[in-house]
């Protein structure tokens, strides 16, 4: 009686937190082990980021490099008042630039009236400027005018009010552009000569229109803006002051080269050190990369540096001011590369960019090379896009596996919490009649005491 009295008989045995315990022990051993695996898989998707940004940096950098156009760019320096661009890859040599005249346009001013509001005709007519007519009225006043003049020439001539002094409103109108055949006439068939068209009012001509002259090397030239594009394919010209003699020297500039040279060697250089920290393997430091034991990204490195410490034609880019140090670094040293432009510029972008030799021969660029090599591994469907794949498809199954896990443990302890409550009430039910039996025993026992 004893023996069977010390289960604790009830429901005190069979508890929910037996259940708990013994689900958090299956949970170790089965979902766990799953739940570090999708831990690893998040890092591995993280670090694919990471390397797939850096090929692709690495790409723009190679990308730039392989183009030809990253050779055609100029500075220009002017000794003068005159502005001067050159569009990149145009064939434009130094020159001298002496501005004789500038373009200008044709201005008029009217005749003074004492307000902008009054009408400037007492019997109306039509003001002819240039091949626009302008019809008033002995209701119309200076402003209308002025408005009426800008609308109907759609902005080829413009329209202005001034005040020249106390009770003095005067109309000036010129031509939108410059140059000689922006010449405006003017007529009238009403009667505003008596005011606005009256010398003795202030009507003057106060700027004839007029085409630019100006002298490059010497040559004399005319032009009817000041403005000028089409002398030079790629040249740019604006002139800024009659009499100005503007020296113009063009070069070539290199800092877009040299600039865009760096940016690879530093992305070149933190590729190559990511790389090698996703795929370490240190035993003694207990230090192991996310990507040890996978030779694809491993053989990353080993692909690029093919093609870098490629040697075509008898040519190195080590010829050119890049170098490995011993633990694979990149350096660039820039009096190098301007060393060899100096010498012959042409060498040096056919080895950069390809072309055709002085043989006929079709060359390909170092960095056509590299740029062809990062591209089988950047962009949609290549080779990291593949890698990629296969991580987001173990991704995909270890949640599945997860899942199914999970499912089959909620059913397993659904199960035993069932089989536990019928037992805890068999339990308490054999107690309870263990209970009346001791009370039947102990009656006996005192009745017979």
């Amino acid at each position: 009686m004893a023996g069977i009295s010390s289960l604790g008989v009830g429901s005190g045995v069979l508890t929910a937190d037996i259940i708990d315990q013994l689900k958090e022990a299956d949970k170790a051993t089965i979902l766990t082990p799953v739940e570090d695996k999708m831990a690893f898989n998040n890092q591995k998707q993280d670090a694919y980021t990471l390397l797939s940004s850096l090929m692709t940096t690495l790409k723009s950098s190679a990308s730039a490099l392989s183009y030809d156009t990253i050779f055609d760019n100029k500075t220009v320096d002017v000794s003068g008042n005159a502005e001067v661009t050159v569009d990149s890859g145009a064939n434009v040599e130094s020159f001298t630039l002496e501005t004789v005249t500038l373009a200008k346009k044709d201005i008029t001013q009217f005749g003074a009236v004492g307000s902008t509001g009054t009408a400037i005709s007492g019997t109306g007519g039509t003001l002819t400027i240039g091949s626009y007519d302008i019809v008033y009225d002995n209701t119309t006043t200076l402003s209308d005018l002025a408005q009426s003049i800008t609308d109907e020439s759609n902005g080829d001539i413009e329209a202005s009010i001034l005040q020249t002094g106390a009770g003095e409103y005067s109309l000036v109108v010129s031509s939108s552009q410059t140059g000689a055949d922006q010449a405006l006439t003017i007529s009238d068939t009403g009667d505003l000569s008596s005011n606005l068209l009256d010398v003795a009012s202030g009507y003057q001509k106060i700027q004839n229109a007029d085409d630019a002259e100006f002298k490059y090397n010497g040559i004399t030239t005319t032009r009817s803006s000041n403005e000028i594009n089409d002398l030079v394919v790629g040249l740019n010209i604006t002139l800024k002051e009659e009499g100005d003699i503007s020296n113009v020297d063009i070069s070539e500039d290199t800092e877009p080269l040299m600039g865009e040279m760096q940016l690879f060697v530093d992305s070149y250089n933190s590729l190559m050190q990511n790389i090698s920290d996703m795929t370490a393997a240190d035993r003694e430091e207990g230090v192991q990369g996310v990507f040890n034991g996978e030779s694809f990204v491993r053989n990353i490195k080993n692909d690029l540096n093919s093609v870098i410490n490629s040697i075509p034609n008898g040519q190195s880019l080590m010829n050119y001011g890049l170098d490995l140090d011993k633990n694979g670094t990149m350096s660039f040293n820039q009096s190098v590369l301007e060393e060899k432009l100096n010498e012959d510029p042409d060498a040096v972008k056919l080895f950069f960019t390809g072309g055709t030799d002085a043989n006929g021969n079709d060359v390909t660029g170092i960095f056509e090379s590299i740029d062809d090599k990062v591209k089988s591994y950047t962009g949609y469907g290549k080779l990291l896009s593949n890698f990629n794949d296969n991580i987001q498809s173990e991704a995909k199954n270890l949640a599945e596996s997860y899942d199914r896990a999970q499912e089959m443990l909620n059913t397993r302890y659904a199960i035993m919490t069932q089989r536990f409550t019928a037992f805890d009430a068999m339990i308490s039910k054999i107690n309870s009649q263990f209970s009346s039996l001791q009370m039947m025993i102990a009656a006996e026992v005192n009745s017979k005491s």
